[in-house]
C-alpha cells in the first residue's frame, strides 16, 4: 500500500515538473521588454544635389528583447515623415513600396551581459545584426550604447551612424525615379541612420 501510494506521488511529482518546465519555456521563448513608440526615435539623412543634406524619419517602430537576448525591431516604412506631405507619398508608394512591403526588420543577438544589466550599468558595443528591407536581408554592425537607466527600463543608442546603401536593399530604382521626377541632378545612394530606442519590461 505504501508502495502505491508512493509510486502515485512520484507520479504527480512527475507531471506538476513537466508543467513547471513547459511554463518556464514558454516564458523564456516570449518577450521581456517592449520597444517604447512614443520614447523612441529613428533618423535618416538623405543627400541631394551633391551637398543638400535633409534630415527625415520614421514615426512608428515596434519591437521587443528576449530574457535570452533575441533583439526584433519593426520599422513601418508608411511612417516616414520627410517634412514634405508629396515627399511623403512618393517614397511610400515607390521608394518604399509599401503596398507589398510595409516594413523593414532589423534583429540581432545581443551580447548575455546586456540584459543582466542592473540599474545604472551602461556599456558600448559593436553589435552584428540583420536588416531586412523590400524582402532583401543583409548582415550589417551596429555600434550602439546600452543603458540600464532603471530596474525596468532600457535605452539603446547609436554611437555611430549605420551607413545603408539602397543597391543592397533594391532601392536603388526608387531613387533614380525621384531623382528623375524632382528634376535633380542627383541623390546620394548612401544613407547615414540613427536611432535612440527606449525598452521597458513587460509586467
Amino acid at each position: 500500500m505504501t508502495f502505491r501510494k508512493n509510486a502515485k506521488l512520484l507520479k504527480l511529482a512527475a507531471i506538476n515538473l513537466a508543467a513547471l518546465s513547459s511554463l518556464l519555456v514558454c516564458a523564456s521563448a516570449s518577450a521581456d521588454w517592449q520597444l517604447l513608440n512614443k520614447d523612441s526615435q529613428l533618423n535618416f539623412i538623405s543627400t541631394k544635389n551633391v551637398n543638400v543634406s535633409e534630415l527625415h524619419h520614421f514615426s512608428h517602430l515596434n519591437g521587443s528583447l528576449t530574457s535570452a537576448g533575441e533583439l526584433s525591431v519593426d520599422i513601418d516604412l508608411s511612417s516616414v515623415e520627410t517634412g514634405i506631405d508629396i515627399r511623403n507619398s512618393r517614397m511610400r508608394e515607390k521608394l518604399f513600396m509599401v503596398e507589398n512591403f510595409p516594413k523593414a526588420t532589423l534583429t540581432a543577438t545581443l551580447p548575455k551581459e546586456i540584459v543582466a544589466f542592473t540599474k545604472g550599468q551602461a556599456g558600448t558595443f559593436a553589435i552584428p545584426a540583420k536588416l531586412s528591407v523590400l524582402g532583401q536581408e543583409n548582415d550589417i554592425e551596429v555600434k550602439v550604447q546600452v543603458s540600464k537607466t532603471d530596474h525596468n527600463r532600457f535605452i539603446a543608442t547609436s554611437v555611430q551612424p549605420v551607413l545603408i546603401k539602397a543597391g543592397d536593399y533594391g532601392l536603388q530604382g526608387g531613387i533614380d525615379w525621384l531623382q528623375n521626377v524632382a528634376g535633380l541632378s542627383s541623390i546620394s545612394p548612401n544613407v547615414p541612420v540613427t536611432f535612440n530606442l527606449t525598452f521597458i519590461e513587460l509586467m
